[in-house]
């Protein structure tokens, strides 16, 4: 394969057809390991050869950045805690702005607080005060026995004591009570508007005895004015600590009493990108956060607060915002891998992304797409179709249109489930009737998944919700399809692996040998290779790069110790099932009539390619889907729901039809099937469609 650098280039084809793998697993897993070697001379020695990606050769490889939802679980992990203006690094820029700029305001009485550069405080009198004689004063705050003394042996003659002026002779002033104010007169004279020596030694003299504090008092007045290193209340003289950027933090003292422009960082924090930057015009010098601020209000962020978590985004969301990041980011020479980018888009969104890839590209960088959305994949300048073990570069394809005429929508069928209120999706309306095929349609960030998993799934398991529900199933089964975790295996994940291990713990030689079913599970220590604890692949975790899989020297692969593979079933050890695929597994236990039904189901959801012993943590997401609901498809009921969120997933088109054809028979089979979905061909199936555009 040559792929051009500085052009956009798409992958495309069905899962497991190695497009996924050839992006991700050489050409970004390479590029990783490389350019990350560059960390440290002992970290280039730790890890040289380790990882390298299994073909001859690579050549002119970029630095990669991966943007898209590999990992779910790594995904949430990561983001965890995190806010956006963590994300795009604004929360510091404001904090350092606020922190230049704002104002503080006193907490005892409201007044402003301001502190003064030495060099400042001269200019400032001058200003109020022109050609006023002036008192240059420190507090004092060490009071004890003989401090007058010491004050005239530090060269100071003079004190002033509840506003009045003494002066330090023989054995002084009375010592001060507990409630006196008392300030060293360190100078007196005129303040100069173009600054003067003297005055400017006598503010560092004040300062160095009074802990940074510089008092003025107008000759005559007795008017007190406060101009102290640190902030300071101009009305009634509190100080407080200089502030630094942390300070404008979440829960810190002064956050709320900081404002620029009329607003606190509180306040900030909370209002949607789209609003700060008419807040930041009247601010010069701050083109980072302008830019950033403009990356994410062009791709359809700009309601988002400062304050939002990551985790809470939806997918489409989070994608866009690492998209903003980079346009922001200004650097060059990158290989950027985007993986599923176009499923929740549409419009102007997809528009706007769109044009955002054509910029990158435009700035020195490499864009990979691995996608399936018409749009994005017309913008390719390359197209590599990948299909059954084969790789060739073509022109666009083709898109067939998704659907003839007008889509047609069943009647409602009673009864259903009606939803009435207001609540963290917002006002609902929506009516889901049972035993039908709905689809959840509405643009990235609608609350599709809130829907489902914050609203339907406890309302179906009969907990309290902000919502009204009329219609809600007695007795109802709820299925959701969570993102694979662990080491479970395919056989593990169609729930077959113990009845597997039943069989071969049954044959004579197991039963002659005293092994039971834990000899054969993978699971638990016992007939497993101790070595690799039953993976075949022993993984060794790098602090800086990818993790490295090597073949166990062990077991050689086989999983299991070498006894445990005497044991044998119709020619065939546990071993030797864990690598058939599930069409030759049909075939294997033809015979064995519990295990059937859920080999046939998963071999007509398109899965017959995938082997018994894969770990399902490494299929595509639209494989692991199908898988799941394959099992369902064997104990569907009319008491079942289904919710399915993204069930497209980007996915080829042949895959989705697939995906629709499992939706379609868990209906046909008695169930209701919610699945959260922009892709037409999922709204063209549905029997019934519920759109949250707002």
């Amino acid at each position: 394969m040559d792929l051009p650098l500085g052009r956009i280039i798409c992958f495309t084809g069905r899962s497991s057809s190695g497009r996924r793998a050839m992006a991700l697993e050489i050409l970004y897993a390479e590029s990783r390991r490389r350019y990350m070697q560059a960390l440290a001379p002992a970290e280039r020695e730790s890890v040289s050869g380790a990882g390298r990606a299994n073909v001859e050769e690579i050549s002119g490889l970029p630095p990669a950045i991966y943007l898209g939802l590999r990992s779910e679980l790594s995904r949430r992990a990561a983001r965890r805690g995190r806010t956006v203006g963590d994300y795009l690094q604004l929360d510091g820029i404001l904090a350092q702005i606020m922190l230049e700029e704002g104002q503080i305001h006193c907490r005892e009485c409201g007044g402003c607080c301001r502190s003064y550069a030495a060099d400042e405080v001269e200019r400032e009198v001058a200003r109020m005060y022109p050609g006023t004689r002036c008192l240059v004063l420190a507090p004092l705050a060490l009071r004890r026995a003989g401090m007058w003394q010491q004050l005239v042996q530090a060269g100071f003659t003079r004190i002033a004591m509840d506003g009045q002026i003494q002066r330090l002779e023989g054995d002084g002033p009375a010592r001060p009570s507990a409630g006196s104010t008392v300030h060293v007169v360190v100078d007196r004279l005129v303040p100069d508007p173009k600054a003067s020596v003297r005055f400017l030694e006598a503010v560092r003299v004040s300062r160095s005895i009074s802990s940074g504090q510089t008092v003025i008092e107008v000759d005559g007045t007795g008017e007190l004015i406060y101009l102290n290193q640190q902030p300071t209340c101009g009305d009634c003289g509190h100080q407080y600590e200089p502030l630094v950027a942390a300070d404008f933090g979440a829960d810190q003292p002064l956050v709320d009493q900081v404002t620029l422009n009329g607003r606190t960082m509180d306040e900030l924090l909370d209002a949607p990108l789209g609003s700060l930057c008419d807040w930041l015009a009247a601010i010069q010098g701050y083109a980072k956060i302008e830019t950033a601020l403009a990356e994410a209000c062009g791709l359809g962020l700009g309601h988002l607060p400062l304050r939002r978590r990551l985790e809470s985004l939806a997918a489409g969301e989070w994608q866009r915002l690492q998209l903003a990041s980079c346009l922001s980011s200004g650097l060059t020479g990158i290989l950027y891998i985007l993986d599923d980018l176009g499923s929740q888009l549409a419009g102007e969104l997809l528009e706007a992304v769109t044009t955002g890839l054509r910029r990158l590209v435009a700035g020195g960088n490499t864009v990979l797409l691995l996608d399936h959305t018409p749009e994005l994949v017309a913008v390719a300048e390359q197209v590599w179709a990948f299909a059954e073990g084969r790789v060739r570069v073509g022109e666009v394809p083709a898109v067939e249109p998704d659907g003839a005429g007008e889509q047609q929508i069943a009647e409602q069928a009673k009864p259903a489930l009606v939803i009435r209120g207001n609540g963290v999706v917002g006002p609902l309306a929506v009516e889901l009737p049972h035993g039908k095929l709905t689809c959840v349609c509405g643009p990235s960030g609608s609350g599709k998944t809130r829907l489902l998993h914050e609203v339907l799934l406890p309302l179906l398991k009969r907990r309290a919700v902000e919502y009204a529900a009329v219609g809600r199933p007695r007795n109802s089964r709820v299925v959701t399809v969570e993102v694979p975790s662990g080491k479970a295996t395919v056989l593990a994940g169609l729930g077959l692996f113990e009845r597997v291990a039943d069989l071969y713990a049954a044959s004579p030689t197991a039963v002659a040998r005293g092994w039971g079913r834990d000899t054969f599970l993978l699971d638990r220590p016992g007939g497993r290779c101790p070595n690799c604890e039953g993976r075949g692949l022993c993984y060794f975790d790098l602090e800086f790069l990818e993790d490295i899989a090597l073949v166990c020297a062990a077991c050689q692969g086989r999983r299991y110790r070498d006894e445990i593979c005497e044991v044998t079933l119709r020619g065939a050890s546990i071993a030797d099932v864990l690598g058939m695929t599930l069409k030759q597994a049909c075939a294997h236990f033809a015979r064995h009539d519990p295990s059937r039904p859920r080999l046939e189901a998963a071999v007509g959801c398109g899965l017959g390619y995938l082997l018994l012993g894969q770990e399902v943590q490494g299929l595509e997401r639209g494989e692991w889907l199908r898988l799941r609901l394959a099992l369902e498809l064997t104990r569907v009921s009319q008491r079942t729901w289904v919710l399915v969120d993204d069930p497209a997933s980007g996915d080829h088109r042949e895959d989705v039809r697939a995906m629709v054809g499992v939706l379609r028979a868990l209906v046909e089979r008695g169930g209701t099937v919610v699945a959260a979905d922009q892709h037409p061909l999922v709204r063209i199936a549905a029997d019934w469609v519920v759109d949250l555009t707002r």
